[in-house]
């Protein structure tokens, strides 16, 4: 059954062959059609710049998250710190981000189950907030908006007033849609015990983000290891414990709606101070490494530098389809679930072929 590159869970060509006994599935062979950059060793061959540049855009709808990761190693082994505004535009990029990923994904899900109608409110809020994304970074994809030190460009008053005026509406707005979605009986009918990951099975195969929280694994670097003005918020991740097709879908509606919450406080209490950045001139030698939570979970850059160039960059992203993680999800699912299920799993190719 190819679900690519067309089908609303997925971002790219995949297939999925099947062997079904009694209309369920009993095993499943994976086709990943993912075409290795092999982006790590091509930034090796260019200047810190041109790797930067190449960071920024190894995946679309991830761009600032590795954006970020990138600059914050690059702030490390260069010692550089960032003023408070500068890391409170970064959680609202972040988290715009961030929601923009998670109600694609919903609605993706939705419409999977047969519930279009209902995925279109979804998809509506997503489209005000990447009008709000791009007011904020100057690009509905922002690959170029974070940089070390800072930001590339700042957020003026009229821009100000305008995120926050459009935050608070869409927060009341998602309310209302989530709160109809948790207890919508079709929707329950549809997703409850349907490609079940358990706990244990979760934390064996290693993934990461809404995935592993649907399955009760509280893990978050913005809870676990703190970074910008993350732990001052006191964040708190968003977990659900049945590991199913409706437990993943609620937690990438919950953090949607958590994200835009968090990025209205941030652009609400904008610190005064300077929050611009470029990259440095020159990166010394030595090394760095950085860990930033994505929209699909945990995304770290690691660096080397001996003063010119870089000698080592090495990018660790969320685990993505593999054979494995797919006969788990799949096995003994009825084949008529088997789009949802897959649509559930909310992958990234472009982050998995980087």
């Amino acid at each position: 059954m190819p679900l690519g590159p067309f089908h609303p869970g997925l971002l790219a060509p995949q297939a999925f062959v099947f062997r079904v006994t009694d209309e369920h599935i009993v095993d499943v062979e994976y086709q990943n059609g993912v075409n290795e950059r092999n982006c790590a060793e091509r930034m090796v061959r260019l200047d810190p710049a041109s790797a930067f540049f190449l960071a920024s855009r190894v995946c679309g709808e991830c761009s600032f998250a590795h954006a970020a990761a990138f600059s914050t190693a690059v702030e490390q082994l260069c010692g550089l710190t960032l003023s408070r505004r500068a890391q409170q535009l970064r959680v609202v990029a972040a988290e715009l981000e961030r929601s923009i990923a998670h109600l694609r994904g919903s609605a993706g899900v939705l419409e999977a189950a047969g519930m279009t109608v209902r995925a279109r409110p979804l998809l509506a809020v997503r489209s005000e907030l990447i009008g709000l994304f791009e007011r904020l970074t100057g690009a509905r994809i922002a690959a170029d908006y974070c940089v070390p030190g800072g930001l590339s460009r700042d957020l003026g008053q009229l821009q100000r007033k305008e995120i926050l005026t459009g935050l608070s509406g869409l927060e009341r707005t998602l309310y209302t849609e989530v709160d109809l979605l948790i207890d919508h009986q079709l929707l329950l009918l549809r997703t409850i015990d349907v490609g079940t990951i358990l706990r244990a099975a979760a934390e064996q195969l290693g993934v990461r983000g809404p995935l592993a929280r649907s399955a009760g694994v509280a893990r978050d670097t913005r809870s676990d290891m703190p970074y910008w003005i993350y732990g001052e918020y006191g964040f708190s991740p968003v977990v659900q414990e049945g590991g199913d097709v409706y437990a993943r879908l609620v937690v990438l509606l919950l953090e949607a709606y958590e994200s835009i919450k968090l990025a209205e406080r941030c652009v609400r209490e904008l610190d005064d101070a300077p929050s611009r950045g470029t990259f440095p001139a020159e990166v010394p030698s030595g090394s760095a490494s950085a860990t930033i939570e994505g929209p699909r979970g945990r995304i770290r850059y690691a660096i080397e530098s001996d003063g010119t160039r870089l000698t080592t960059v090495r990018i660790d992203t969320p685990r993505q389809f593999d054979r494995l993680l797919v006969r788990t999800f799949f096995s003994g699912a009825a084949i008529d679930n088997a789009a949802l299920i897959a649509a559930s799993a909310y992958p990234c190719i472009a982050c998995a072929e980087c």
